[in-house]
């Protein structure tokens, strides 16, 4: 069924989609780019043909499944912004990091969700869900690179939001989740200590995905008398997002120097400041009193070109 419906919409013969599928693992191309906490993060891109089956894939098939009104990412008209907006309003924040979300994120888990599935995945034989796992997975488990994880990801973790949102509301606290992060904040004092414990304890008893892990060094709390941030934005005193200090002084440092930048620099401070306005627009007005608005017109116009 599945595999006739791909080639039917692809126009494709259901023969050669079989064969990218059984040959899958195979059509990636590894590299490896910095983190921004120190580190290398491995990135698996998938070949053209199999990237344009897996398309296929999460356009017709995955979008169509259920995703937790606390899961803030890769969902179209969310971003980083509404993510933070949650918890604007806090005292206490806690923040919480996968180990290794996607490759966390196994084969096993893939089946048990189809299996589970009231969707149309209902109607799927074994040779469909094989399909289905081959084209999404690299040797067992979701993967970095794949345009699939993402959304793939948001829907196997649905029961994991969903009690995560139900125990952060019992305790009168607010959960959201940014792919591997989770956030929990509140306005009442030593409510969020016990919370690892319950994350902890959730996970431990979660049969979809069953092999995710907190990665403890990266648990975070913080409240309004230090610096709180979320998703890169930090939750200001006054209960405003904003891009932070550290941000702002990149930005005008690049301004500064403009005359001097390289084309690619320019580009890189035009998207910063088009990034400042959606968030901070009050920033862009204080750049333009302070270094005139030709130099802020003619660094914009970059995004433009």
């Amino acid at each position: 069924m599945l595999l006739q419906q791909m080639a039917n919409s692809l126009g494709l013969p259901e023969r050669v989609i079989q064969a990218f599928a059984n040959k899958a693992n195979h059509a990636y191309k590894t590299y490896f780019i910095d983190k921004r906490g120190g580190g290398f993060r491995e990135i698996h891109h998938p070949s053209k043909e199999l990237k344009a089956l897996q398309r296929w894939l999460l356009h017709n098939v995955i979008m169509q499944w259920p995703v937790h009104s606390k899961a803030a990412a890769y969902r179209p008209n969310l971003g980083i912004a509404n993510n933070a907006q949650e918890h604007v309003h806090s005292r206490y924040l806690l923040r919480m990091d996968f180990q290794d979300f996607f490759p966390s994120i196994t084969e096993h888990d893939v089946r048990t969700y189809l299996e589970r599935s009231d969707g149309g995945t209902k109607r799927w034989d074994s040779t469909d869900l094989d399909l289905f796992v081959a084209l999404v997975c690299r040797h067992g488990c979701l993967t970095i690179g794949a345009p699939t994880s993402p959304a793939l990801s948001n829907a196997l973790c649905f029961e994991l939001d969903r009690q995560l949102d139900l125990a952060a509301n019992a305790r009168e606290v607010t959960y959201t989740r940014y792919a591997d992060d989770l956030f929990f904040s509140t306005t009442k004092t030593d409510i969020l200590k016990s919370v690892p414990e319950v994350v902890v304890s959730i996970l431990a008893t979660l049969d979809l995905p069953a092999a995710l892990l907190i990665r403890e060094s990266k648990t975070r709390h913080s409240s309004k008398r230090g610096r709180r941030q979320v998703t890169g934005l930090v939750l200001r005193s006054d209960d405003v997002i904003g891009i932070g200090r550290k941000r702002k002084r990149y930005i005008r440092g690049l301004i500064h120097k403009f005359d001097l930048l390289s084309p690619s620099e320019r580009r890189r401070l035009s998207g910063l400041l088009a990034f400042a306005r959606s968030i901070e627009p009050d920033f862009i007005n204080a750049l333009i009193m302070k270094f005139g608005p030709e130099r802020i017109g003619e660094a914009q116009k970059m995004q433009q070109a």
